[in-house]
């Protein structure tokens, strides 16, 4: 009944008054914060967004140069084989004597015949 009644003492309708302007303010400080964290959320994960997005670019980058650089070790370690084999080919006499008969040497006890004309 007392809240219906006009005549309510000044300094109660006041603190009244007060008080709704009180929660008034908290409220749309609330709203006001809450805004304020959604916009640095969305920011913040714009800017994790593009930093995402750039790494992924990178790492893009990365492995495709990783096989390309796989590629030329596998080339590599097959010239290192055929380096290999032929070291074995060249320490052998017959590559001795073969690179001595283009040269034009012979044994000595070894006579060339040329056909005659």
């Amino acid at each position: 009944m007392a809240r219906n009644n006009p005549n309510l003492n000044r300094p109660n309708r006041e603190n009244a008054v007060k008080n709704l302007s009180a929660e008034g303010k908290r409220r749309r400080s609330n709203r006001t914060m809450v805004i304020s964290i959604t916009i640095i959320m969305v920011v913040f994960l714009g800017i994790m967004g593009v930093q995402i997005f750039q790494k992924l670019g990178v790492l893009n980058k990365l492995k495709s140069q990783e096989a390309q650089l796989r590629d030329e070790y596998k080339k590599e370690l097959q010239i290192s084989k055929e380096l290999k084999e032929k070291k074995k080919f060249v320490q052998t006499d017959e590559y001795v004597e073969d690179m001595a008969r283009k040269l034009g040497l012979l044994y000595p006890d070894e006579v060339i015949l040329q056909p005659e004309k």
